[in-house]
């Protein structure tokens, strides 16, 4: 019998992604623009459609500045350009639409979205939950650690089990953020070792399983059987110091502090439906059709 599942979403990818998809033109009662809610609404409309999930949650980035990341590393995400004016406003009512509809919207200050997906993972795992990760972020395939956990990009209708994060990846799921300490990620302006990417990682995770272990038998790693193995030795020396701060970086927070909440937590994944007055209400502001809030209410 297949294990109760909870549906864990980054809403952040969703809600850039409306924001480029769907024309500006698109806007609500005071003439702002709206096209990302939309779009972000239509994301969530078809997904619950689709799996009439029974737990939910989004996960949002409160702050594209502050984060304990940073506090390690200043120049984390220093890469990024900040959001436009028009797409800021509209994270707000992205969890204003999702509470409406039913759906607990989680953020922090300190915490990102990734935290938040790896501590609710976390909880509902020992709950004897499956869970589904919901985003198109690499990084979020470390939480696939139960045999039918799942990693689902929605967009590209991609879905990942721990089978599949190792063969798209060359290392197992726990593995990717030591992956990613050697290998760098440039999207999140974390630098790696210069010459090491996936699969040059991947090799030496397979004989050294952690960076840990890595810098433990660093000498060994001259004797690997891969072209330039001695040049890579070389170039893991003289950037040593960087690996234990980059794994830092790289690891998904899995144990914020929701024991207080937990219960509350439980109480407010359950999805059991639309708020039918909230609903009406961010429906009217954002100048929605009659159509697309009947096939909300039809769910």
């Amino acid at each position: 019998m297949p294990l109760p599942r909870a549906y864990l979403i980054d809403s952040s990818i969703y809600i850039f992604r409306a924001w480029h998809v769907y024309d500006d033109a698109i806007t609500d009662s005071n003439g702002n623009p709206s096209n990302a809610v939309f779009g972000f609404s239509d994301f969530l409309y078809q997904l619950i459609r689709q799996k009439s999930p029974q737990y939910i949650a989004c996960a949002f980035d409160s702050s594209q500045t502050e984060s304990y990341r940073r506090e390690l590393y200043p120049d984390y995400k220093a890469n990024r350009p900040p959001a436009p004016p028009e797409l800021k406003q509209q994270f707000e009512r992205c969890r204003a639409f999702c509470q409406a509809v039913g759906i607990p919207a989680f953020g922090s200050n300190r915490y990102e979205a990734d935290d938040i997906i790896g501590s609710l993972a976390s909880y509902f795992r020992e709950q004897g939950f499956a869970i589904t990760v919901v985003s198109a972020d690499k990084d979020l395939t470390q939480l696939i650690l139960g045999e039918e956990d799942a990693w689902w990009d929605f967009a590209r209708g991609t879905v990942l089990n721990r089978r599949g994060v190792e063969k798209q990846f060359g290392v197992k799921p726990e593995q990717i953020p030591d992956m990613l300490a050697l290998s760098g990620d440039k999207i999140d302006n974390i630098p790696g070792i210069p010459g090491v990417g996936y699969t040059t990682a991947s090799k030496i995770l397979k004989k050294f399983p952690s960076i840990d272990l890595i810098l433990e038998n660093i000498e060994a790693v001259a004797e690997m059987k891969f072209r330039g193995a001695s040049r890579i030795h070389a170039l893991l020396n003289a950037h040593r110091e960087m690996l234990p701060l980059n794994k830092k970086l790289t690891t998904v927070v899995c144990d914020m502090h929701l024991q207080d909440h937990l219960q509350l937590v439980m109480e407010k994944m359950s999805w059991s439906g639309i708020d039918q007055d909230a609903f009406s209400t961010i429906i009217e502001e954002l100048a929605l059709s009659s159509g697309l809030s009947q096939r909300w209410l039809k769910l």
